[in-house]
């Protein structure tokens, strides 16, 4: 709340979610793997591509203004 004091109101609210098939992911499993299998690759592969997510939207601009983000990671089985 403290940060919608000082900052106003968001406008965009963005969530994330992983693809168990993101080719990343497929081609670094052994015969018989599932994503499930190897949460060290997801998250590494994840968090790469949330960081370009990140990166276009502050950096080249996807929006007008960009004043700051929250980044929230939860993990569920």
């Amino acid at each position: 709340m403290a940060i919608v004091w000082s900052k106003g109101i968001p406008d965009v609210f963005l969530t994330f979610t992983y693809n168990p098939n993101w080719q990343e992911i497929v081609v670094e499993l052994e015969p018989n793997q599932i994503a499930f299998d190897r949460l060290d690759l997801v998250t590494r592969v994840f968090q790469m591509k949330g960081t370009t997510l990140l990166k276009g939207v502050a950096k080249i601009g996807w929006f007008t203004k960009f004043i700051g983000n929250i980044w929230i990671k939860k993990y569920q089985k």
